[in-house]
């Protein structure tokens, strides 16, 4: 029995080490964060573009931080003062380490000058950040733009933002508004993808029907399935379509069809490979973005399912990252927000290094999806997301929302024949004073051409 109870607590310590240790550490309500040493001045963050994002300066006996423009990219940021969050609590170290100690406490001796901790450099652009806020405005949601070739997250915003300098003071009425504007909708966020879902449907009957091309379904506007009434946007009557022409118009009969063909495991099968139901490695805390479907589902959960409704849920950056995979020809990057750490010389400690994933498409499959995203935006539902300046590649959605009214989302990337930015683009409630097809457009074109701008 003694030795069942200590092999218990031993188990109990390591899960708290290995699992809990980050969440805790990192939480918000952990006084520890707020233990500093106030002889140590804490580093700078600083976006890939050079802004200082936030700084510390010294008052009387301890130091005070200061945000520029935090309401721009506070979701990243995070805050001090009332616990940590954000890159002030997940680099809290790194910000208050302290390279060359020894030579940095002899300079405080003979100058006015103070012991400083290192500084992080974000892969955020802070231009961007202001362009994605403005461009979402009043609406609740989320943008996030990733680099393909590297994994680097150059944008991610979250709505309703909040002012990191001023979080102490007004704690309670952040923490208590329904619109949870502390919470960063960019990984934490989980929503129905509605037909951005069509992707990983399409994708399953790719690899599993060789003659996928010739199947058609005849569709009226309506469908039913076992207790299920299948409606295609407004009831429109696609007529007969082929997997190209259902993508691009969004045909919910058909993919519904196919799915029903197709069978649960399948799905669930293609699924699993692309990531669902397990974390994405990232700096900050992230939701997993979830397909509750068993071999034993009905028939309705299915074809909920394959439309991206029912009980299937993504983020943000998960949707992006998936994206980014089939722009780079099926493999994805790990997403990450910290490129490199700079001491109080602005020497360099570290650097983060571009980490390849497991491919999740093949490269025919990348190509395949690609075509059929390009039909999107060049004919069917995803116009909006057309540019001038180079080909784009997308996917629209419309995810009913039992609360309200739908959720819009956009995820894609450009140009289509040489990918370098992904973006996914979720709007809450969405009340038609933003579109996030015109505002993946935009936040492509800004991606693309930042250095001329």
């Amino acid at each position: 029995m003694f030795l069942l109870l200590f092999i218990l607590v031993i188990g109990y310590i390591l899960k708290l080490t290995l699992i809990d240790g980050k969440t805790m550490i990192t939480n918000a309500y952990n006084p520890r964060l707020n233990i500093t040493d106030d002889s140590i001045k804490s580093g700078n963050i600083y976006g890939i573009d050079g802004a200082v994002l936030a700084y510390s300066e010294k008052t009387e006996n301890t130091y005070k931080r200061y945000y520029n423009n935090g309401q721009y990219s506070a979701h990243v940021l995070g805050y001090t003062g009332i616990g940590k969050a954000g890159i002030e609590a997940t680099q809290n170290f790194i910000l208050q380490k302290i390279d060359d100690e020894t030579i940095q406490r002899l300079r405080t001796f003979v100058s006015d000058s103070e012991v400083e901790g290192n500084s992080v450099v974000l892969t955020i652009d802070s231009r961007l950040q202001k362009i994605a806020s403005d461009l979402i405005g009043s609406n609740n949601g989320a943008v996030v733009v990733i680099e393909i070739g590297t994994g680097r997250v150059v944008s991610m915003v979250s709505k309703p933002n909040y002012n990191p300098q001023i979080v102490a003071s007004n704690w309670e009425q952040l923490r208590t508004d329904e619109n949870s504007p502390l919470l960063n909708r960019a990984t934490k966020g989980i929503y129905a993808p509605g037909s951005i879902f069509k992707i990983v449907t399409a994708l399953t009957a790719i690899r599993n029907m060789p003659d996928v091309d010739n199947f058609t379904y005849e569709c009226t506007g309506t469908a039913y399935y076992e207790d299920k009434i299948m409606n295609c946007h407004s009831k429109t009557a696609h007529g007969t379509v082929d997997i190209n022409t259902a993508f691009a118009k969004s045909c919910n009969g058909y993919f519904a069809e196919l799915a029903n063909t197709l069978g649960n495991e399948k799905l669930i099968e293609t699924a699993k490979t692309l990531g669902f139901n397990s974390n994405i490695p990232f700096e900050l805390e992230t939701s997993i973005s979830s397909v509750l479907l068993s071999a034993t589902s009905t028939e309705s959960e299915l074809v909920e399912t394959a439309i991206g409704q029912g009980k299937t849920t993504v983020t943000p950056l998960f949707m992006a990252n998936l994206v980014a995979a089939i722009g780079n020809e099926g493999l994805p990057m790990q997403p990450y927000l910290v490129d490199h750490v700079v001491n109080y010389n602005g020497g360099v400690v570290s650097r983060t290094l571009p980490k390849p994933m497991t491919a999740i498409f093949t490269p025919s499959e990348a190509k395949k999806l690609t075509e059929m995203m390009i039909q999107v935006v060049n004919s069917g539902t995803g116009r909006n997301a057309n540019s001038e300046y180079f080909q784009v590649a997308g996917k629209t959605g419309t995810a009913q929302n039992p609360h309200g009214s739908d959720h819009l989302w956009f995820v894609g990337f450009a140009p289509a024949d040489n990918p370098e930015y992904a973006v996914a683009v979720v709007l809450e409630n969405a009340n038609g004073s933003a579109n996030p097809s015109v505002i993946a457009r935009k936040m492509l074109y800004n991606s693309i051409y930042r250095e001329d701008n």
